[in-house]
Formats: C-alpha cells, structure tokens, sequence
C-alpha cells in the first residue's frame, strides 16, 4: 500500500537526516520529505470523495506554510545570519499552526462533523490553561520580565499552546471512537512528536540560536512523516462513532481534564507569590489567561445550556407525540381537549375512544414491529375519516382517540363511531393474509343541548381527563353488553364507584359473616315436587341491606377473593342441605363454579373435604357452570369437571343458549343438566325465536341423554309451555324466591303440596 512505502521510506529518510552532515546534505533530506508530504495532502486532496475533503486542503496549506518559515530560517543559516527568537519565519509557523488546527478541528465524515463544538470548547480550554502552564513553569528566567520585555518570548507560548490544543483533540477523537486506527496512531505520534520538539525548544530558550538542533529538526521530520501516512492511509470504510453522551453524563477523562486547566490560574498565580515574584511582572498573563478561560468555559456553559433546551424541546415533543404512530400523546390529548372545553362556547364537543378487537392476535402472530405498522396505518385510516381540524391520538395500547368540536346538530356522534369502525374493519393485508380487525367505540359528550340520555349539559364543567374517563368507561360498558358502540350515561360512573366501594368492604364482610346464603327452589315437572335447590349468593350490608352477587362477585373474582367466597357458600349449602335431609326432606344443592375455581388444582380436594364434613352423599351435590366459563380454557375445565365427576356430583350447564361453546365441547363436558338461560324462558309465550330456542334446546338434550331446566318461569302459563315441550324442571319467581335457609322446608313443602304431577297435569288437560 502507498502509506506503507511512505512510511518505510520516511523513517530512513529521518534516519539519515540524522546521522548526515549539517548542512546541504540535511538540508536536502529536510526538503525531500517535507515536499513529500505536502504532495501527500495534495494527493489526497484530489482522491478525497467525501465530507472531509477541505481537511487535507488546511493541511497541505499549513505544512506548506512550514515549509515556507522553513526556508526562510535555512536562508538565514546560509547566509550565515543569526535566527533571532521572534522572527519573520515565524508568521509563516504560526500561520500553518493555525491552519492545521482549524483542519484538524473541521475533520469530518458520512456522518458529518467529528468534533462538535462541546469538545473544541473543552479542548481551547485545557489548551489555554497549558499554555499558561508553560509561560510560568517552562519558560525560566525571563518569564518574569515585565509586559514589553517579556512579549519578546510570546511565540514560545502560543507554539505549545496550539500543540496542546492538536494533542487534546487527538484526544477527544479517542473518546469520540474508541478506535486506534493507522491514522489515528500517525497522528497521535505526529503531534507528539511536535509538542516533544516545541517543548524542548522553549524550555531552553536564551540568546543561542534555536534551529542549529539536529535533534529538534529530526523530531519535526518524524512528525511530517506522520502527517504524510495520515494523508495516504484511505481506510476502506469509516470509522464508526460511539454515541455522544448526554449533557448529564460528562465523563470522568473529560471532567478531568477540564479542572486541571481551569486549575492552573489559582496554582500559578500561588507558586509567583510563593517564590516572591513581583506581581506587576506576572500578574497581566494571570488576567489575560483568566479572562480566555472564563470567556471558553462560560461559552461551553451556554452551549451546555442550549443542549438542554434543545433536549428539553425533543422530549417535550415526544411527550405529546406517540412513537409509534406520530399521532397525539394521552398528555396532548388532555391538554387539547382541555383548550377545547375552555373554548368551546355554543360548540358541542366530543371524545371518541377506538379500541381495536383481536389486535393481540398480530403482535402474536407476526410480531411487534408487524403491529407497530398495523397501528400506523389504523392512525392513518382515523386521521383520514375524520376533519383536519379533529384531533386523533393514541393512549396507548391498541386504544384510539378521536376529539372534535362541533356546532350543535351537525353530526350525529354515533354515525362517527360507526364511520371509525369502518375505518379499522377495511381490509388490510399483513404478510399476504387478509386481516380481519374490528372496533368498539366509546363515547363522552359535553353538548349545548344534551340529548335526552343525559350525557351532557351545558352547565357541567369538565377537563380533559374527565372526558378520557368518561369515555373509557362508555367503552368497557359496550364491551361488557357485547355492543359495538357505547356512549356515556352518568349512573355508569355511580355504579362503578358503588362496585369500588363495596369490594374496598368484601375483604371485612367475609370475616364478619355478612355474606349469607339463600335458597331457592327448583322444580321437578315430572314429580311435581322439589328436588333441588340453588344456593345463591347475597350481601347482608349493615347500611345498604341485601345486595345482589352481581355488585360484587365479578370484582372478587378479579382479585383473588373468589376463592374464599366459593368455599363459604360450599360450606353453608352442603350444611342446610345435610340439615334438611336429617329432617327427611332429601334435597339436592346446586352451587355456581367461576373460571378461578376451575383453574383451582386443589377444588376436587376441597369438594371430597366438604361432602365428608358434613356427610353429604355426592349426587346431592350439583355444580353449575356457565358456557363461557367452561370454554376460557377448555382443557383444564374438562380435566376439572371430569375429576369433580368421579366424586359423583353432577355437573350443570347455567345460562345455556348465551355463551359460544359448540356442540363438539358440549359432548366433551360430563353434563347431567342443561338449564336454559331465563332470557330465552320468560319470552317463549310472546316471542316466537325465544320460544323456537327453547324448544330446540330441549330436542337437544334429549338427544344428548340430559336432564334439562328452564329459569325464569314467572307466570303459569310458561311453566304449562314448558311441560308441553317435555321440558324436565323449572326455577323463578312463581315457584318461589331466593329465600333464608331457615324457610326452606316450609316453602318446600308447601309447593310440593301444590304442584301435580306431570300425569295429574295431562289428564286435567284432557278433561279440560
């Protein structure tokens, strides 16, 4: 490689200027390679393709310049002149100096500038504190003359000046890489040996002539050596940089660097008055230093500042941006819905909450950075649907954000959801697959005129977070009633803070036995009398009275106190029951299983210790669950149910016809009972499809080999359609109420004495 041979043919080259003869025969070597590396920077110059091209142009200029200073001193040296200290040569060296350093510091790749102006400022810094450094400690004697006097020697202080600026910039490149490249190394030993020639110079400055030195001369041919590899070594690719560290994390190198340099004023200013110099003498090159380091110091003090602004901008704007979709951050939103409110005046304004169904289905399917592009393009669809002027945000998640204000009566709000939910169900394409996405919208309204659902009013004073709220709360209300589009009513906010309440006093209710059981009767056609009952769950609150399992069950279950709950009510059943059949009333109990018990490894167990304790036969013991239940995660339910059945207890299927088993897992289930849900029961006498299920859920049991029972039977004539239909059994408000244990068996009794039996029913039809 070129730089190779340069190298090679350097070093002999320097080698010989050392062991020539002074004069024209060092004098030519000296010129040889000195012109030598000037056309190495010409060369690469005119090779440089990229960014860093005007480097190597500031470093053929400055070694030119040397060149020149060089020349006129060997003009001087044959003539047979005396070099003074300061002489016309050294315009031309200072001249180069500052050239190279301004190369060095505008030293630039692909990637734009290698320096910024943090670490230039850092480097003038410590340089300047060197340069006082070597004023007071390198340069003896005369250092301590006055001003005129001593402006005689100031050459010697700005040479070693700018080499400590070279050399701390070679530093800082270091950090700034971490690299320690051919180019790198040449450079490192190329200012080296400059500041190593420059300090041995100066620090023996007197009247003698200063360029007679073979050894300074062949230490500044080492560095022109080194130059000239820096500007043949063309790497192959670039030299990357590690990231910048941010304005709080300094670093230990260049923290101490810095409180060195700003160091040297008070230290030299201690060592002139410890050794007795005059201050008049001294104390003007304290002042000038001092001002150059505080005027450096204070400029990287306000750029430091202006990087934390700038920080303090991009993070602010990545606060109230989303990074995924670019779209409104939750904090932007609230702020926008905030002046939207404020301004609003006779405007209606709206907040819209879209949250994307099945959405965890493609960051599982096909990854994050998949989803991350499906929820861009859903953000574009929304911007899309809506005007410019709305506001479309992200909270997070797979959940939107649309805010609008309107003059009343232009929109209807609910033709906007469904327009958004347009937006999200069309068709998209992931990977060649066709996806299939819905959405279900929430909705919060401040209107003027409040339509007749009460969702808004024109007195009520809300912020921005309150409509994110609100709106969120008419989302999970759609969820829960299965509705695509759900818009805000104040009693859902009361009844959430009701359940809060409540499940805040469940943990103390369960210790203070406030939760009772009831019982209530379950009709058998066939017999006409009782066979079971159902335990049901209820709250004796001490100042709300009795409250209803739906208040507070679906929050236990959530967090973990079902458990407990469903063993109590176990317990209190299999009890009452074992007290009626002492009594010889030989009923069977049914008690309601949720998905935790299910998931419970320990429920057989807990089922065996219960009938035991209260000696229960287990085919008095029936455990109802629903579809849903059973289908969250249908192997472990089968599994539980299977072993619950080995104990002999029967297994019922509540709320039939309102879940999504199929028929498939229906057969998998050890079912004896299917008991159709009372939405479908108390309609069948008024409502053709209602009646047309039941009767087909009865064909289906029967089919199936199981027992089937019909809730909700309010009247006579539905429990008549229900025997008509073979139906099995029946329970609601005409056979009796959720009642206290303790009026069971009266009840019991009374309705067995009432009931016929399904032939007693028959034949008084036929008479009839």
């Amino acid at each position: 490689m070129l730089w190779t041979r340069f190298l090679g043919l350097g070093v002999l080259a320097v080698a010989a200027y050392a062991i020539a003869p002074p004069g024209i025969p060092q004098g030519a070597i000296y010129a040889i390679v000195l012109l030598a590396t000037i056309v190495a920077f010409v060369y690469r110059y005119f090779r440089e393709p990229g960014p860093d091209k005007r480097t190597w142009k500031y470093m053929a200029v400055g070694v030119g310049s040397w060149g020149i200073g060089d020349a006129l001193i060997a003009m001087v040296q044959v003539s047979g002149g005396r070099v003074s200290t300061f002489s016309s040569s050294d315009i031309f060296y200072l001249f180069g100096y500052l050239v190279i350093a301004v190369g060095f510091a505008r030293a630039a790749d692909e990637n734009g500038l290698v320096f910024g102006w943090e670490e230039l400022l850092e480097c003038l810094v410590v340089a300047v504190g060197i340069g006082l450094a070597t004023w007071v400690f390198v340069i003896p004697g005369d250092s301590t003359l006055s001003f005129p006097s001593a402006m005689e020697l100031w050459p010697a202080t700005v040479y070693l000046t700018i080499d400590a600026f070279l050399l701390t910039l070679v530093g800082s490149l270091y950090l700034l890489t971490r690299s320690t490249t051919v180019p790198f190394l040449a450079a490192a030993a190329g200012v080296v040996f400059l500041v190593s020639a420059d300090f041995a110079s100066y620090a023996t400055v007197d009247s003698s002539e200063l360029y007679r030195s073979t050894l300074l001369n062949t230490l500044w041919l080492a560095a022109y050596v080194c130059f000239g590899v820096i500007a043949l070594h063309i790497p192959e690719r670039a030299v990357s940089r590690v990231d910048r560290s941010s304005p709080f994390r300094f670093g230990r190198v260049r923290f101490l660097g810095l409180a060195v340099a700003v160091a040297v004023t008070p230290l030299a200013m201690a060592i002139q008055l410890a050794r007795g110099v005059p201050v008049q003498q001294w104390g003007w090159v304290i002042v000038l230093s001092s001002a150059m380091i505080i005027a450096l110091v204070g400029c990287r003090i306000a750029y430091f500042l202006e990087t934390l602004r700038r920080q303090a901008a991009v993070l602010e704007d990545v606060a109230r941006t989303d990074a995924v979709t670019g779209l409104a951050s939750r904090r932007l939103l609230r702020e926008r819905l905030d002046t939207m409110l404020a301004g609003r005046g006779e405007s209606d304004v709206f907040t819209l909450v879209v949250d994307i169904d099945r959405f965890a289905q493609i960051n599982e399917t096909f990854g994050y950075s998949v989803g991350d592009s499906v929820l861009r393009e859903i953000g574009h669809r929304l911007v899309a649907s809506v005007r410019s002027d709305d506001l479309v945000g992200r909270l997070g998640g797979d959940q939107f954000v649309v805010a609008m204000r309107r003059r009343p009566g232009q929109i209807d709000v609910s033709d906007t959801a469904e327009q958004l939910q347009f937006a999200v169900s069309r068709t998209m394409f992931v990977h060649d697959i066709n996806v299939a996405l819905d959405a279900t919208v929430g909705i919060a309204a401040i209107e003027v005129c409040p339509a007749a659902s009460g969702s808004g009013s024109a007195t009520v004073s809300i912020d921005g977070e309150s409509m994110l709220q609100r709106a969120h709360v008419a989302l999970t209300a759609a969820k829960a009633g299965h509705t695509r589009i759900g818009r805000y009513e104040p009693d859902m906010d009361r009844d959430r803070h009701d359940h809060m309440r409540l499940l805040g006093e469940l943990d103390k209710a369960i210790g203070d036995h406030q939760l009772r059981v009831f019982f209530q009767p379950c009709l058998d056609l066939e017999s006409g009398s009782v066979d079971r009952v159902e335990a049901l769950l209820r709250w004796q609150h001490p100042r709300e009275g009795l409250i209803g399992p739906s208040m507070f069950l679906p929050d236990a279950e959530r967090t973990g106190m079902l458990p407990a709950i469903t063993a109590l009510v176990l317990d209190e059943a299999l009890a009452q029951c074992s007290e009626l059949r002492r009594r010889g009333v030989n009923l069977s109990v049914s008690v309601n299983l949720s998905v935790r018990n299910l998931l419970d490894e320990t429920l057989t167990e807990q089922v065996a210790a219960a009938l035991a304790k209260h000696s229960v036969p287990a085919h008095a013991l029936e455990f109802e669950v629903t579809e849903t239940t059973a289908m969250t995660d249908p192997v472990r339910s089968v599994n539980a149910l299977t072993s619950l059945r080995g104990l002999g207890v029967t297994i019922a299927i509540d709320d039939y016809g309102t879940g999504y088993s199929s028929l498939a897992y229906l057969q998998t289930l050890p079912v004896q009972t299917l008991k159709i849900d009372r939405s479908f029961v108390s309609k069948m006498n008024t409502e053709e499809t209602d009646a047309s299920i039941v009767r087909s859920t009865i064909d289906l049991a029967r089919s199936l080999g199981v027992r089937v029972m019909a809730e909700g039977v309010e009247d006579a004539g539905t429990l008549d359609a229900l025997r008509e239909l073979g139906c099995d059994g029946a329970q609601g408000y005409f056979l009796g109420r959720p009642m206290p244990a303790e009026f069971l068996a009266e009840a019991v009794a009374k309705l067995d004495s009432q009931m016929p039996t399904r032939l007693e029913w028959e034949l008084a039809r036929e008479r009839i």
